[in-house]
């Protein structure tokens, strides 16, 4: 199963990639200074828009194991899971060793209906 990223979130990653891509071409354009900084922008403008159009989901679950789909996120077996905490617009997942926080408001509202389906299923304890 995969949890989708809100519309909210995927808009904010296009126009940020807008944006850092209009002020790194604008500053190497009228910058009368030639600095490496400048054009930094650009790439990272790239690296939003790479992320607006290829990455989608924000969790996924398979083999019943809950994975971030982001560079660093991390990955827990639901049968490690031991707690669930619902605290500001989160859900914290605990295990012996780890923690995982989940955001709430970059997940689609069909998604979030999913995704708390599945942790209700979970024999976990809801602190």
């Amino acid at each position: 199963m995969k949890i989708l990223y809100s519309k909210k979130r995927r808009k904010y990653d296009l126009f940020q990639g807008l944006f850092w891509i209009l002020i790194g071409i604008l500053s190497v354009i009228f910058s009368e200074k030639n600095n490496l900084l400048f054009y930094l922008y650009t790439p990272m403008g790239f690296i939003y828009l790479y992320l607006y159009i290829k990455v989608k989901y924000y969790l996924s679950i398979e083999n019943n194991i809950i994975k971030q789909n982001y560079i660093f996120g991390k990955k827990m077996k639901f049968s490690e899971i031991k707690s669930i905490k619902h605290f500001a617009g989160e859900y914290i997942l605990r295990t012996d060793t780890k923690k995982m926080r989940i955001d709430i408001g970059s997940i689609e509202k069909s998604s979030l209906v999913d995704l708390k389906g599945e942790l209700k299923k979970l024999d976990a304890q809801w602190v």
